[in-house]
C-alpha cells in the first residue's frame, strides 16, 4: 500500500532536487558571467587609464609609443596607419596582482584636429576564454581656460592694502556657469548658478577681512576654497606659440599696422570678413572717427585652421555663421606699455548655438567695450584678457548725473579670463552710474570640451567625459 507513495514521493523529491541543482549550476554561471561583465568594465577602464598616463607622460603621442611618420601637414600618424584618423588596435595584456593574465585591453586612438586638443580613445576589456567584452568611448584632455564662466586672476594688492583682484557680482548680476578666482575671494550678491571656486580662505577687502566666498546672493553650486591656483603666466608662452602658428599654412597673420596705422578694424560676416586699417579713433571711449579707417580688403575667407593673429590692437564686431576662429591682439616680444588689445565696438554674434559657431578674443592687456556701443550689446565669445581688465572704457564724470551713458543690458555667451577687473557699471551712488544696467553671463557648454581654436589650456590631461558603448 505505501510503495506508489514512496515512489511518487521519492520521484517528487528527486524532481525537487534536480531542479534546485539546476538552478544553482544556473546561478553559478549566471554569476560568473556577470563577474566576467564587471572584470571586462574593469579591464577596459584599465585601458583608458593607461593611456591618461601615456599622454601625461607625452602629450603628442597618439601611436601608444611605436614609430610614428609626421607627414607634411603635421599630422601625427601611427607608422601603420594609412591616413589621418583612429589609430590601432593596441593590445596590451591585464594582469593581476600575483601577474596571472586575467584578459586584455585593445585601444583605439583617435588624435585631436590640426587646432583641437581632444584625444578619442576607444578602449575594449575583455576576460581570457569565451566572455562578454565592454567597450568604453572616452575624451581625453587638458581643461581649457573656456571650464569657468567667469576666471579671475588676482595680481595682488593695491597701495592700500586692499585686494584689488576679488569679484563682486551685484544684485542685477548673474553668471550660468561657474566661477573661479586666483588669490582672492568672490563676493556674489547676485547669482552664480555652478560651482564658485577661490584659492584662498580669507582675503582683505573693502568690508574687512572676509572668507573666501561669501555675499546674500544665490549659491546654485558649491563653495570650495583652497583650490590649487590656475597659471596666467603660461599665456605668454601660449601667445608666441599661435604667433609661429598663424604663420604656416591654414591660418593667418597680420603684423603691426604701418603708415600711421592705429591697428585694425575686423568685420565679422556669415563666411567671410571684411578688414580696415584704422588711422584715428576717439582717445576716451576708443571709437572709430568718421573717416578714420581705410579699406584693406573684403570678403576674406576664415582661415581653415582658425587662428587670425594680429600684431597690433584690433577692432572685433559682426557675425559668423558655421564658422570657427580665433582672433589673437599680441606682441609677445613687446614691453608692457607696447602690448595689444582688443576694442569691442557693437555685438559679436553667432549665427548657430549648437557648437558650429566659436568665436575666441585672445589678447595681452584688455578687452575694452567702447563708450559709444549699442544700449543693449551681445558678446557671443570666449575671451581672454591675460594682463588687464574686461571691462566698458571711458565714462561720464561722477559729478554729471551721466544721463547720456544710461545703457541697458550687456549679455556675455561664452566665458570671460582677466586679470583682475570686470566692469559694466560705473556706480557714484545717489543715482549717479554709466555703463550697464543689467548684466548676464551664460557659460557656452559646447566649448568647455571643444573651446575655439589654439584656446590656451590649464593643468594636466583628464578624462573629460567618457561612456559605453
Amino acid at each position: 500500500m505505501f510503495l506508489p507513495m514512496i515512489l511518487v514521493t521519492v520521484t517528487l523529491f528527486l524532481a525537487y532536487a534536480s531542479l534546485l541543482v539546476s538552478l544553482a549550476f544556473s546561478n553559478v554561471k549566471m554569476a560568473e558571467l556577470e563577474n566576467k561583465k564587471i572584470t571586462s568594465m574593469s579591464i577596459a577602464e584599465a585601458g583608458l587609464n593607461y593611456y591618461l598616463w601615456h599622454l601625461s607622460h607625452d602629450n603628442l603621442d597618439y601611436c601608444d609609443g611605436v614609430m610614428k611618420d609626421v607627414d607634411q601637414n603635421n599630422d601625427n600618424l601611427c607608422a601603420s596607419a594609412s591616413g589621418p584618423g583612429e589609430n590601432g588596435p593596441f593590445v596590451h595584456d591585464y594582469e593581476d596582482q600575483a601577474g596571472r593574465v586575467l584578459g586584455n585591453f585593445e585601444l583605439y586612438i583617435t588624435p585631436p584636429s590640426t587646432s583641437g586638443s581632444v584625444v578619442k580613445v576607444r578602449s575594449i576589456g575583455r576576460v581570457n576564454g569565451v566572455s562578454p567584452k565592454r567597450t568604453i568611448d572616452a575624451q581625453l584632455g587638458i581643461p581649457s581656460f573656456t571650464k569657468y564662466t567667469l576666471l579671475v586672476n588676482n595680481s595682488g594688492p593695491d597701495k592700500s592694502g586692499q585686494d584689488i583682484g576679488q569679484l563682486w557680482l551685484g544684485s542685477g548680476e548673474r553668471v550660468s556657469g561657474s566661477v573661479f578666482v586666483n588669490k582672492s575671494g568672490v563676493r556674489n550678491d547676485g547669482e552664480i548658478t555652478g560651482d564658485t571656486y577661490s584659492t584662498v580662505t580669507t582675503y582683505p577687502s573693502w568690508w574687512g577681512t572676509k572668507d573666501c566666498i561669501w555675499g546674500d546672493g544665490i549659491f546654485g553650486g558649491s563653495k570650495q576654497c583652497q583650490s590649487p591656483e590656475i597659471d596666467f603666466n603660461q599665456l605668454s608662452s601660449n601667445m608666441a606659440d599661435m604667433e609661429t602658428e598663424s604663420k604656416v599654412a591654414g591660418n593667418t597673420f597680420y603684423d603691426t599696422s604701418t603708415s600711421n596705422g592705429k591697428g585694425y578694424h575686423i568685420v565679422l560676416k556669415n563666411n567671410s570678413y571684411d578688414l580696415y586699417k584704422v588711422t584715428s579713433f576717439h582717445g576716451i571711449d576708443l571709437g572709430i572717427n568718421s573717416g578714420g579707417e581705410e579699406l584693406i580688403g573684403q570678403g576674406y575667407p576664415y582661415p581653415e585652421r582658425g587662428l587670425i593673429f594680429f600684431k597690433d590692437d584690433v577692432w572685433v564686431e559682426g557675425t559668423v555663421s558655421n564658422q570657427k576662429v580665433t582672433i589673437v591682439a599680441a606682441d609677445p616680444a613687446a614691453a608692457v606699455n607696447k602690448q595689444k588689445r582688443i576694442i569691442i565696438p557693437n555685438s559679436i554674434k553667432y549665427s548657430y548655438y549648437d557648437g558650429k559657431d566659436k568665436i575666441g578674443l585672445i589678447t595681452q592687456t584688455n578687452i575694452l567695450v567702447t563708450r559709444g556701443a549699442p544700449t543693449s550689446l551681445e558678446i557671443e565669445a570666449a575671451m581672454i584678457a591675460q594682463s588687464g581688465e574686461i571691462k566698458i572704457n571711458g565714462y561720464c564724470n561722477p559729478a554729471s548725473t551721466c544721463a547720456n551713458d544710461h545703457k541697458s543690458s550687456i549679455k556675455v555667451y561664452g566665458s570671460m579670463a582677466h586679470n583682475g577687473g570686470l566692469l559694466w557699471t560705473h556706480d557714484y551712488g545717489g543715482g549717479k552710474w554709466s555703463g550697464y544696467q543689467n548684466t548676464e553671463t551664460i557659460m557656452d557648454n559646447n566649448n568647455i570640451l571643444n573651446p575655439p581654436p589654439y584656446f590656451p589650456t590649464t593643468g594636466v590631461f583628464s578624462i573629460l567625459s567618457w561612456r559605453e558603448e
